[in-house]
């Protein structure tokens, strides 16, 4: 969940820490703070709250150090102060640590350290005086750090990734990872280790994947990687094709809005690469065998997979089983070799995700990652990789990822009908006609008064039947993460089933309505509404239905399937606008972060 990052080169240090950190914040912002080597000595700084108060702190502060290592922070162990803030150090300051992960057995850890004075609540500084008790009495070299870290991380139950600088090394970082992403920038006589490409991309496209269970050394001229027996190892460089300007604002207000705006090249991209990927087709045709689906994904991902599973069991009569990925392992699920798991994930290094993912395959499930971010850890595990292209997303609220998953799951559900010789209506034309009325189309005034209706409401609900119901769990979903509304999203028909009890006269009530077949069976629910006094916000493409609303917003009549990618630029403008109205920032929503990395 938290961002590290890590400098060592010819520029002066703290400048690139403090910008390769702000690309970074949208994986945690409740403190950040920065490490340093200077003349020999380490330097720590450290603030609560988002990394500008961290700019703020250093702004006069002339410090001419080369490397450093700097993180900002999602709290998992410890309060949001700044004794809980990275960098943490050993006794003697000799050498600071920064972490994204969580040390599962840290309390038990902690007791072993008994005599120990701590400064923080953090599983983090454990770490730190472990490596400290391994150092004690030996030679400060490359190699006895190695080792050393080693034994620690040998101790360790959960997920790592550390960097780490010494005083007495003014050019030289010091990295583990296990089951936390980590990816090392490679520049011309300056190297940088960070979480994401994002953080170091204003530099550097080049880049090393650290696997799990592995060491390095990086400095300005050199970079070592060390396997899990501290051998010496090869690596590969790849070039990301992601550019800078994409994830800068561009003349946007914040990042969500540039990010929905962006939702038609991100559908029509992956579309495109998708439909016509002839390995996915070579593929589903040689799983003859397949007799259940299952798909796991957790939050926006699982909403996506929804929409899968409504059209392969309504056209292929394939089972379809979906589950959030926190849950799938726990409840012993029944896959074998005759099982297809697909497992969706923006960031491609959801914690929960990964976790059954390696509990699929183990039982001998054909595996295919549906996911954002080549060269992330559920493309090394996965047997087959779906890829979208929606690029880089800051913005914590998914958008432009969440309707790239749909558009890879409506072309891999292409593939099993064809399979099954069944002809299904949408083609590439009709997602092509979507995305052109995606780039034309502006809600905002139409919106602005949903905004009105609902931003003082302490409860939004939403309601839908069929797929329409998929598409207001989501809706509900990104109401709530960046407005702080309590909102709910119900199938049309539960309402009498209890539900209903929470409508009165200063209810507002969202319904999706654009599957025909559903069309009277949702009137039905909202006369149930409208008779206990609330209000009712339609999204349609049915114009007869106009008068059953207080507030209609009209939509495009367009193939009934692909109307989850209809739904997605209004609804997601009204999460954008409500937040703003109410004075908050979309991108950073309080207590959550981006890339769900821990469990």
């Amino acid at each position: 969940m938290c961002g590290i990052v890590g400098y060592t080169g010819f520029r002066l240090a703290v400048p690139v820490l403090l910008d390769a950190l702000a690309n970074l914040e949208y994986r945690g912002y409740d403190s950040a703070g920065i490490a340093v080597v200077e003349c020999g000595k380490l330097k720590i700084f450290k603030k609560t709250g988002k990394i500008n108060n961290l700019k703020e702190l250093l702004k006069n502060k002339i410090l001419s150090s080369s490397c450093g290592i700097g993180h900002t922070r999602w709290a998992t162990h410890g309060v949001p102060e700044e004794r809980n803030a990275h960098p943490h150090i050993n006794d003697d300051c000799s050498f600071a640590i920064v972490h994204n992960g969580i040390i599962e057995n840290y309390d038990l850890l902690k007791k072993k350290l008994n005599n120990q004075f701590f400064r923080s609540q953090t599983d983090t500084e454990v770490v730190a005086h472990l490596l400290n008790k391994q150092l004690l009495n030996k030679a400060l070299t490359e190699t006895n750090i190695l080792k050393s870290l080693k034994l620690v991380c040998d101790d360790l139950k959960g997920s790592f990734a550390f960097a780490i600088v010494f005083n007495k090394f003014k050019d030289k970082i010091f990295v583990a990872k296990r089951s936390s992403p980590l990816i090392i920038g490679v520049g011309k006589n300056e190297n940088f280790i960070a979480s994401d490409i994002p953080a170091i991309l204003k530099w550097t496209n080049k880049v090393i994947d650290l696997k799990d269970n592995e060491f390095g050394i990086i400095s300005a001229q050199k970079v070592e990687i060390f396997d899990c027996n501290l051998k010496i190892k090869k690596f590969k460089i790849r070039e990301e094709n992601i550019k800078a300007e994409q994830i800068i604002l561009n003349g946007f207000d914040c990042f969500m809005h540039k990010e929905i705006e962006q939702g038609a090249e991100a559908i029509q991209e992956t579309a495109n690469k998708v439909f016509n990927n002839t390995l996915l087709e070579q593929l589903v045709n040689k799983k003859q065998n397949i007799n259940k689906i299952h798909i796991c994904a957790c939050g926006t991902a699982l909403h996506a997979g929804l929409i899968a599973k409504f059209l392969i069991e309504k056209y292929c009569r394939k089972d379809v089983i979906i589950d959030f990925a926190s849950e799938f392992r726990y409840k012993n699920p029944i896959i074998n070799s005759n099982s297809l798991c697909l497992f969706i994930s923006q960031s491609g290094e959801t914690a929960d995700t990964i976790a059954g993912l390696e509990l699929a395959k183990s039982k001998g499930a054909f595996c295919i990652a549906i996911t954002n971010v080549l060269g992330s850890r559920i493309t090394q595990i996965a047997d087959f990789v779906i890829p979208t292209f929606a690029g880089p997303e800051i913005a914590v609220a998914s958008t432009k990822a969440y309707v790239a998953q749909i558009s890879a799951l409506l072309g891999f559900t292409k593939f099993l009908f064809k399979k099954e010789d069944i002809e299904i209506d949408y083609n590439l034309q009709d997602i092509y006609n979507i995305c052109d009325w995606w780039k034309n189309t502006n809600f905002d005034e139409v919106i602005l008064k949903v905004v009105k209706m609902i931003k003082d409401l302490d409860s939004v609900f939403f309601i839908g039947r069929s797929v329409d119901y998929y598409v207001a769990q989501e809706a509900a979903l990104k109401l709530k993460e960046i407005t702080y509304i309590h909102c709910e999203a119900f199938a049309g028909g539960e309402l009498k089933h209890g539900s209903l009890a929470l409508i009165n006269d200063k209810s507002v009530v969202i319904v999706i309505l654009t599957q025909s077949e559903i069309l009277e069976k949702t009137l039905n629910a909202i006369h149930e509404i409208k008779s206990r006094g609330a209000k009712i916000v339609m999204f349609s493409q049915f114009l007869q239905l106009k008068d059953f609303a207080d507030l209609f917003v009209r939509l495009p009549n367009k193939n009934q399937n692909l109307m989850p990618l209809v739904c997605a630029k209004p609804l997601q403008t009204l999460a954008y606008l409500t937040s703003k109205t109410k004075g908050f920032d979309p991108d950073k929503p309080r207590n959550l972060a981006k890339s769900v990395t821990v469990e």
